[in-house]
């Protein structure tokens, strides 16, 4: 019965991801805002509220290595999506996306490094830590600095009337139901990855990184293969960072919540995952910025890399356990 349910809400997780997918384009050019920024933060946010929820209940539930392990976990998850969209694509994924994902990759370490400061040492101030309430002024910052360039380089996306025939209101409306259907189907997948992680005897905390984490970004996974399937490229590779941006930030509101300072407790193997995401976005930058048009099989070099950490991290997990 779980099984079953499970694959329903999972297939309604699926048909509203695509509709998310595709009325976020619709609105990347009514606004001319352009697919790295819609991608960046309105579909990166609407596809991560399934883990500020899950996150947010674990933490209600004392279980703060679940918590963690499930935003850092995600985000991870969130690079290694791009691995499955450049395996279904002739040339590399980031030869073809835009540069100006750059900026969001170094914001993206930036708020990371904070994180693993914290899991080092976190400050406490009362209740809350030093480390995870410098997380807001930075997300602020990514935003602000992310609609500056916007502003700066307007151009240097092609803004194709390809959705001419589409009014501004009615692509906004069908977003924001696809979204709800989205955000309310993706809440109850948690719910039953719990249940599993029940009858596992792997440790909060790889549970959290690996299985929660898994269920949690099915929104973002079905986002981001229906966003390269419609060629936005840019799109995909922005809700992936956007959503590693987000899922960073909800550390610091995952702290607001619990009681003592969240960083402070939280098993300090989760510094590992912290240092191999910040190895992940160096690498998606670098490939980035070199723009190699080589494949090695099906993956370019920098996916096959992406791929070689996230298994290296979950083996690791497993050790420290």
């Amino acid at each position: 019965m779980t099984l079953l349910a499970f694959l329903g809400v999972a297939l309604l997780v699926v048909l509203a991801g695509h509709r998310v997918a595709f009325y976020g384009d619709v609105l990347a050019e009514k606004t001319r805002m352009g697919r790295s920024l819609v991608g960046l933060f309105l579909v990166a946010a609407t596809t991560s509220l399934p883990e500020l929820f899950s996150s947010t209940s674990a933490l209600l539930q004392d279980l703060p290595d679940i918590a963690v392990g499930n935003l850092l976990g995600a985000s991870m998850v969130n690079f290694l999506l791009l691995v499955f969209v450049d395996a279904f694509h002739p040339h590399p994924v980031t030869a073809r996306a835009s540069q100006k994902h750059a900026l969001s990759l170094g914001l993206a370490v930036l708020l990371l490094a904070m994180v693993g400061l914290g899991l080092f040492r976190e400050v406490g101030l009362g209740r809350v830590g030093l480390m995870a309430l410098l997380l807001f002024p930075l997300y602020a910052l990514a935003l602000w600095l992310s609609f500056r360039y916007a502003r700066r380089f307007p151009r240097e996306e092609a803004q194709e009337e390809a959705y001419a025939h589409i009014p501004l209101r009615l692509a906004l409306a069908r977003y924001g139901v696809g979204a709800l259907v989205l955000v309310a189907a993706a809440t109850v997948l948690p719910v039953l990855a719990d249940r599993l992680a029940q009858e596992t005897a792997l440790g909060d905390a790889w549970v959290g990184t690996f299985l929660v984490a898994l269920v949690t970004t099915l929104p973002e996974a079905t986002v981001m293969m229906a966003a390269a399937r419609m060629g936005a490229v840019d799109l995909a590779v922005g809700n992936a960072v956007g959503s590693t941006l987000f899922n960073t930030f909800l550390l610091g509101v995952g702290d607001l919540v619990y009681p003592i300072p969240l960083l402070e407790v939280a098993a300090k193997g989760h510094a590992a995952t912290v240092f191999v995401l910040q190895a992940m976005a160096g690498v998606v930058l670098v490939s980035l910025m070199y723009r190699s048009l080589r494949k090695l099989w099906v993956l370019s070099y920098d996916n096959w890399a992406v791929l070689f950490l996230y298994f290296l991290a979950m083996a690791y997990g497993l050790v420290l356990r």
